[in-house]
């Protein structure tokens, strides 16, 4: 068995031959004895020794044993020493015993002293000073192991908390603590940021705010300070922290420093942002929806007044060929107008849905722009504006549908006829830049501030700008004019000084690189038709529109007759024999598919042509015609040019057809 460390006890006596007596009957304990001569002496050692039992003398010349003992227990390192004091007068009635014990003593022991008694004394109090020792020893060790699995369990958290980082600073933010996810989120280890100031992860911007500061005093002053901002990474990129500053002070209450946690949430930050974002945007959608909805009313109106009065006009002047023909050529106008703003809607309703399919051929540039001219100058001269066009005088052709091109050319003159003033200037050219051609439209109008410039091709964006300026539109042309030419591979801009300063339109097309020296850029003549006699069966559930185009085609030649759903067409087709039928798709019940298809097998019908009517005029609304059997797709309104022109190419295809 391992003999424990010796221990020290304190033998204090002013007789020389009483200290050698101690040692002689103590050393077989083995422990350290110190022997002191004097109270001065003991009061040394007891400041620099620890002991287990102090043996006092109580009668010494210069300090008393009773006064050694009150100067031991006065300091905090022996006041807890147990003290044995030594006396000669054991039989002294006067020895002061209260007091000896009041000084803190455990025993008294008389001379001459029995040995056995006193090595039992002493061996008691070494014992209990070693298993004091033993106790706080295996104190401090349980403590220390509790502050081991403390110190683990934090390290733990720290190390799956890899989301959040921790960081410690002093009481003037420099960084001396680096934990959690500090290095990823940052980018900084812990030897790259220790020992820096806590503003490092601070913007530029931030800093010269003072804003590192501000929350280390908030922190101080209410114990915390939350904050969510951007942050800086080692890289110079920047996060968004979810975050707060601690104030770390002692049990006195004394600071001793901050903590900083926080985490990225970058991420959700810019979620968060472009939901907000969406849903401003949804709400201005929504606004330029609802002013355009009450736009279009307006704008559907403005021809629906006319035409209303010029059919009470006619009513009224039915004898006056003057009237007559003023009123209608105005009617006319009006109706135009109305197809035209209906056309628009449907053109960017199929153009957003990519139902548009261009019909692509090699064209002239220089015809695109005489026929968006010839389209443009009735506005153009309604409004007494001068129109310059310059087109240069070099072959340039497109790959391109010519169509919409000139739907594009004409909707840029519109839309300069309607932003500028009456008298008013609008310049039109045409020019080749390397291997693109460049259409211009310039105006003296209105112009366009500096803030409308990047939206003024959305949809929408012009309703309810300019209204008393400009002559009416639902502000949809710009949309069309920039899908358009983006379905061609090309780009539009627009620019202006600024408002009354005009504005300026420009178009850029790629330009066919090696075109044939002459292009074929002529249609086959169609054959003429004769009208004579011509048996033609109209269909539509609504009778008015039934009986308008049925007199239509009477005027125009035709023999023709009306049904308004399906089982009147059939009985119609058996007793009238039909040479044409104009079938109406939308009727309820059976629509025009089904009708087309039962005409087709019905005996004496297998030749008849048949042209559907819709509202709708895609080209998937015409491949659905052609599949259920139609010859032919015009769509509402239907005026007899259009139907004469569609039976003369029908005419001529079925010709060349039996003549092959």
């Amino acid at each position: 068995m391992t003999r424990p460390e010796p221990v020290n006890i304190l033998l204090v006596d002013d007789q020389p031959a009483n200290l050698l007596a101690l040692e002689t009957v103590l050393e077989k304990l083995g422990e350290t004895l110190v022997c002191a001569s004097s109270g001065e002496e003991a009061l040394r050692h007891v400041l620099s020794t620890n002991f287990a039992v102090i043996l006092l003398d109580v009668r010494m010349p210069t300090m008393s044993g009773f006064d050694t003992a009150r100067m031991i227990r006065t300091h905090p390192k022996s006041n807890r020493t147990p003290i044995i004091f030594l006396t000669a007068a054991p039989d002294d009635p006067n020895f002061p015993v209260d007091e000896a014990y009041a000084l803190g003593a455990v025993d008294y022991l008389t001379k001459p002293i029995i040995p056995t008694v006193l090595q039992a004394k002493v061996c008691f109090f070494v014992d209990l000073y070693r298993k004091t020792i033993d106790l706080a020893r295996i104190e401090r060790e349980r403590h220390a192991a509790a502050l081991g699995e403390k110190d683990a369990r934090i390290r733990l958290l720290l190390e799956n908390l890899k989301d959040y980082a921790f960081v410690v600073t002093d009481v003037d933010g420099w960084i001396t603590e680096w934990e959690g996810g500090a290095e990823a989120i940052t980018g900084w280890t812990a030897r790259q940021a220790i020992g820096k100031p806590l503003s490092m992860l601070f913007t530029h911007e931030d800093r010269i705010a003072g804003r590192p500061d501000i929350e280390m005093t908030e922190a101080r002053e209410h114990g915390r300070c939350e904050d969510k901002r951007w942050h800086v990474c080692k890289d110079g990129s920047r996060f968004y922290a979810d975050g707060v500053t601690v104030a770390l002070n002692d049990a006195q209450g004394a600071l001793r420093g901050f903590t900083k946690i926080f985490r990225d949430v970058t991420g959700e930050k810019r979620v968060a942002d472009n939901l907000r974002r969406l849903a401003t945007d949804l709400a201005e959608t929504d606004r330029r929806k609802t002013e355009f909805l009450a736009t279009l009313a307006h704008e559907l109106r403005n021809p629906l007044a006319p035409l209303q009065n010029g059919l009470e006009i006619m009513r009224l002047s039915a004898g006056n060929a003057e009237v007559l023909g003023r009123t209608r050529d105005m009617m006319e106008r009006q109706l135009t107008h109305m197809v035209h703003l209906v056309d628009d809607l449907l053109d960017v309703a199929r153009i957003t849905r990519g139902k548009v399919h261009l019909k692509k051929e090699r064209v002239q540039l220089k015809n695109i722009v005489d026929s968006a001219v010839e389209t443009s100058m009735p506005l153009i001269r309604a409004s007494r504006h001068q129109l310059l066009v310059q087109v240069a005088e070099e072959t340039m052709v497109l790959d391109a549908d010519p169509t919409r091109l000139a739907q594009v050319v004409s909707n840029l003159l519109n839309n300069a006829s309607k932003y500028t003033p009456a008298g008013g200037r609008i310049a039109l050219t045409a020019a080749r830049d390397g291997n693109q051609a460049v259409i211009a439209v310039t105006d003296n109008g209105v112009g366009i501030p500096e803030d409308l410039l990047p939206s003024v091709f959305d949809m929408f964006t012009q309703v309810g700008q300019n209204k008393e300026q400009a002559q009416g539109g639902l502000g949809v042309g710009l949309t069309l004019v920039r899908r358009l030419v983006e379905l061609h591979g090309g780009a539009v801009t627009a620019s202006s000084e600024g408002p009354g300063c005009g504005s300026t339109f420009t178009v850029r097309l790629p330009l066919v690189l090696q075109a044939p020296a002459e292009p074929d850029m002529s249609l086959p003549i169609a054959a003429t038709i004769d009208h004579t006699n011509k048996r033609v069966l109209v269909v539509d559930d609504n009778s008015d529109v039934a009986e308008s185009l049925s007199a239509l085609l009477q005027v125009g030649g035709y023999t023709t007759r009306v049904a308004n759903d399906a089982m009147q067409t059939f009985e119609m087709a058996q007793e009238f024999k039909p040479e044409v039928v104009f079938l109406d798709i939308g009727m309820p019940g059976m629509n025009g598919y089904e009708v087309a298809r039962t005409l087709r097998k019905t005996p004496g019908m297998e030749q008849v042509v048949l042209v559907a009517l819709s509202g709708w005029g895609s080209e998937s609304d015409r491949k659905r015609s052609r599949a259920a059997g139609f010859d032919g797709h015009l769509t509402k309104p239907a005026g007899l040019a259009a139907v004469n022109r569609l039976l003369s190419r029908l005419s001529w295809s079925r010709n060349a057809a039996h003549s092959s």
